[in-house]
């Protein structure tokens, strides 16, 4: 009685453990009904791969917000998904630690007789048997030989069959020696994957120095990018939600897995530590005992990283939920800074527009001629029309170097494309300067192919158009010749006096 009661205390002691795991993750798992036992050494790396496909959606989804908010500090979120990948490859190591704790096939054919070494016992007391059963046959007298060789015969054909279990015993062992464990190669299979992220062999992430504040937006395009690149991050993040609440329902299922699995071990755990030995043999029941508590102890492994993955997991939900709102008030400063930005080009110009206004008003009001009051009302349009480009160009550029360089190259390029309209336009602004001519002049112009003699009718900022005069007093010929302004820089000008065009 002292050795069973021993027993007893011994076994509730180890019995407590799991107690108390089952009732703490009571809080955390669905019922018994909705969970399954599914440890399968299938499952373990499939999980893994799913934790570590989540790993790397993470780390991009945490620089997209790096980029796009501009003043974020991720670190700490870069640090709860190494933790959350940490717990992951716990929970596999503790899940292959649980398979391979389970009874091999080895151990059941031992425990039903089938292996090797009790067949090959088995095979040599029936040829012993076999071979006293013929011998007595052969010197019993004629009405025993007959039974007793009914009885070798049946002697002989049990070894027979003893040796066929045997070679087909061995055939199993040797095609099963040729596959790899399963339990070692998900030991392997979890190492090389964890040697496949550098994050969780080094602590360099984890010293980072702070990043820099990023120098507030300054622009209409560089506003536009930032927009651009915000709405990228908020659609990331947005995906990152999704996967991750994924990945924590899968650790939920994971978790209660584990404690459907340990439900029925602990209720044969309470029958062996209540009453030991009543199956009749008390070695047996504690060698059960023993078994059956190392399994739980490795299945309890796998639920305490699992509860602490799915707590990480829900608390990077929030976190992400956070960084969506910070990303939306960021989104909305900037479209706020670009309405700003267009409400200053637009005042801008509005500005110029009611300058050309008054301008107009200016020049109808006070300038009486008609030449110069057309000459006045161009140089407005071309002014403001420049203006209007130039507020435009500046405004919506970032890089005045790179506009300059750009200017420069195109203003070369149209130069050289427009050079006889460029010098037509500049002999304008010399035919009409002080000294030059006015409608109603009579000239001399000697062009590259003729000479013509004429009264002017009408100067344009490209052309000139003179009636021609002939004769002697000069008469007008009918005929309009039109010179191009350049004419003053290519040809002869002579103008003449109003007495002799009188």
């Amino acid at each position: 009685m002292k050795v069973c009661g021993s027993n007893v205390r011994r076994w509730g002691a180890g019995v407590a453990g799991l107690v108390l795991l089952l009732v703490a993750g009571a809080a955390w798992a669905a019922p018994a009904s909705e969970a399954k036992a599914t440890l399968t050494p299938e499952r373990v790396p499939g999980s893994l791969n799913q934790a570590l496909a989540w790993y790397r959606q993470a780390r991009v989804a945490m620089q997209s917000v790096d980029d796009g908010s501009g003043f974020a500090d991720t670190r700490e979120d870069k640090q709860t998904a190494l933790a959350i990948l940490h717990r992951a490859f716990d929970v596999a190591r503790a899940e292959a630690a649980a398979l391979a704790s389970e009874p091999s096939a080895a151990t059941a054919e031992s425990d039903n007789g089938t292996a090797p070494a009790d067949l090959n016992a088995k095979i040599r007391q029936d040829q012993q048997l076999a071979e006293r059963l013929a011998s007595r046959a052969r010197n019993a007298p004629a009405s025993q030989r007959a039974a007793l060789e009914r009885q070798a015969a049946a002697a002989r054909n049990r070894l027979e069959l003893d040796r066929a279990r045997a070679d087909f015993v061995t055939r199993l062992q040797q095609f099963d020696a040729a596959l790899p464990s399963a339990p070692a190669d998900l030991t392997h299979q979890i190492q090389a994957l964890q040697d496949a992220v550098p994050e969780l062999r080094t602590s360099s992430e984890a010293a980072a120095s702070a990043p820099a504040r990023a120098e507030p937006v300054v622009g209409t395009w560089p506003l536009i990018h930032r927009l651009v690149t915000l709405n990228h991050a908020r659609g990331t993040l947005d995906d990152l939600g999704g996967a991750t609440t994924a990945r924590a329902q899968s650790v939920d299922r994971e978790l209660q897995a584990a404690q459907a699995d340990l439900r029925p071990l602990f209720t044969r755990l309470r029958t062996l530590a209540d009453n030991p030995g009543a199956g009749g043999d008390l070695t047996a029941d504690e060698r059960e005992f023993h078994d059956t508590l190392q399994r739980g102890q490795h299945l309890a492994a796998v639920v305490v990283p699992a509860r602490e993955e799915a707590a990480l997991l829900r608390r990077y939900v929030g976190d992400l939920q956070e960084w969506r709102r910070a990303v939306e008030g960021q989104t909305t400063q900037v479209l706020r800074g670009i309405l700003v930005e267009l409400v200053h080009v637009v005042i801008a110009v509005a500005v110029i527009l009611v300058g050309a206004v008054f301008w107009h008003v200016a020049v109808m009001r006070y300038v009486t001629d008609r030449y110069r009051r057309r000459l006045l009302l161009t140089a407005r349009n071309v002014v403001a029309g420049a203006a209007i480009a130039l507020v435009v160009t500046f405004h919506f550029t970032s890089e005045l170097a790179t506009l300059v360089t750009a200017l420069g190259f195109a203003a070369a390029g149209v130069a050289f494309a427009l050079q006889n309209i460029i010098l037509a336009v500049v002999g304008y602004f010399a035919i009409v300067a002080p000294n030059g001519i006015r409608v109603g002049d009579r000239v001399s112009l000697q062009g590259p192919f003729s000479y013509v003699q004429g009264e002017v009718a009408d100067i344009g900022f490209v052309r000139i158009k003179l009636r021609e005069l002939a004769g002697d007093p000069p008469q007008p010929t009918g005929r309009i010749v039109v010179f191009p302004n350049s004419v003053v820089f290519t040809g002869s000008f002579f103008k003449h006096p109003a007495a002799a065009a009188s």
